[in-house]
């Protein structure tokens, strides 16, 4: 059961302020290694033509560029998709690093068709989350997986996830 009130939240919760809430250990060490280990096997039959590959990256200029003009990015929102880290293409999309290493993100529908994050996105304590926190219809539009890879990668800045209601 989650143990929400306005007194553990404090501190915690900033749903009003800035939009986020941080719940350290909601899924269970056991529903992380799936989702891990699902990711794996997603980026092992990972197949996207040199054409389709975007490297994704945090800075607004760099992203109008990249995937404000990509069908691939722009058409993402109900597909599993993947997108890779600044530097791991040559010109004519090839990887320079293994391709386990050059992913940067896969979004935006892992929630909708991969059957374990579709699982764990659906669960009851997710739902009984969505409730505690008062919203009336929750709905999950998007979802992502965001690497940090060793070695590469941009700059972390923060990512906006709202919750629709």
């Amino acid at each position: 059961e989650i143990c929400l009130s306005k007194d553990n939240l404090q501190g915690i919760l900033y749903k009003e302020t800035d939009g986020f809430l941080v719940l350290e250990h909601f899924f269970t060490t056991e529903e992380c290694d799936s989702m891990r280990n699902q990711i794996q096997r997603i980026i092992a039959e990972m197949e996207v033509p040199p054409h389709c590959r975007t490297e994704f990256s945090t800075k607004e200029k760099e992203q109008l560029q990249a995937q404000g003009s990509s069908d691939y990015f722009l058409t993402s929102g109900d597909k599993i998709r993947f997108f890779f880290e600044k530097g791991v293409l040559d010109e004519k999309g090839n990887f320079l690093i293994p391709k386990e290493k050059s992913v940067s993100k896969i979004g935006h529908a892992l929630h909708a068709y991969d059957p374990v994050f579709k699982q764990v996105t659906h669960s009851s304590k997710v739902q009984e989350l969505g409730r505690k926190l008062g919203l009336e219809r929750p709905v999950v539009v998007q979802s992502m997986y965001i690497f940090k890879q060793p070695g590469i990668g941009g700059e972390g800045k923060s990512c906006i996830v709202s919750i629709s209601h």
